[in-house]
């Protein structure tokens, strides 16, 4: 199956897109993208809470094809499991309001969030504990999107290295890829439509940037960013301002 994707500009534009996404890229597109639609006249809080939703509802749709019989057999097992976490070596990104709904979530767990007061640039994830993810539930759609199937990939991927011996496979599954990628289309791009910048974001530094900050997210929904400029990763830029053209002098 080949894997097309969304315009971010042209769907900033209200254009259509001449080649349509797959089915299930468009499913969670449209399941994240419900979710912030409605949340949107009702203020930041309330796209906090969509963001919870998108990553609920894209769960239940990749848990509906792994349990489908053709998912089983023709799909090869994932090397991601407890005990790996070379993609925690490397810098994990998130859209800015999967960022917020993070950092809410954490004032509930202060174990969690004591976890980010170590971090510096350099070491992985601040949330990899013993091999495993310690936010696992309220983890970013970046996060969830992998599945790759030989661990030798991610390991020369993170070392900047060839791999010794046979070739690892490259290959991950694009289930995944799809589901969880278009459900971050359908989470951002509203936003942004509705002028609400929500580029991605550097997970770490961004976190710790707004952890002790209460008033980050009302600060966000007003226009006025709290996250260092250096975290940004800006996945979906801002549209282009449109050129005003000269009008004709009438003869």
């Amino acid at each position: 199956m080949s894997r097309n994707t969304f315009d971010p500009m042209a769907a900033l534009r209200g254009q259509s897109q001449p080649i349509p996404p797959p089915p299930l890229e468009q499913a969670a597109f449209d399941a994240a993208h419900s979710a912030v639609v409605q949340a949107l006249p009702q203020g930041v809080e309330a796209m906090m809470d969509a963001a919870v939703k998108t990553w609920q509802r894209a769960d239940r749709i990749f848990d509906a094809i792994r349990a489908t019989p053709a998912f089983a057999l023709g799909t090869a097992p994932a090397a991601c499991r407890r005990g790996c976490g070379w993609c925690c070596h490397q810098k994990v990104g998130a859209a800015a309001i999967e960022v917020l709904a993070i950092a809410r979530a954490l004032a509930d767990r202060p174990q969690q969030r004591a976890m980010l007061a170590g971090w510096h640039p350099g070491l992985p994830c601040a949330f990899l504990q013993d091999g495993a993810c310690a936010i696992y539930d309220i983890r970013p759609l970046k996060c969830r999107s992998l599945w790759h199937v030989d661990v030798r990939h991610c390991m020369a991927k993170y070392a900047g290295l060839p791999v010794m011996g046979a070739q690892a496979n490259p290959a991950f599954q694009s289930e995944p890829k799809m589901v969880y990628e278009g459900a971050l289309k359908g989470l951002a791009l509203p936003l942004i439509k509705a002028g609400h910048d929500c580029p991605g974001l550097e997970l770490m530094p961004a976190l710790q940037a707004i952890i002790d900050r209460p008033e980050a997210a009302q600060d966000w929904w007003a226009g006025h960013s709290p996250f260092p400029p250096e975290t940004v990763v800006d996945w979906f830029p801002k549209p282009k301002a449109k050129q005003k053209t000269k009008s004709r002098p009438r003869r």
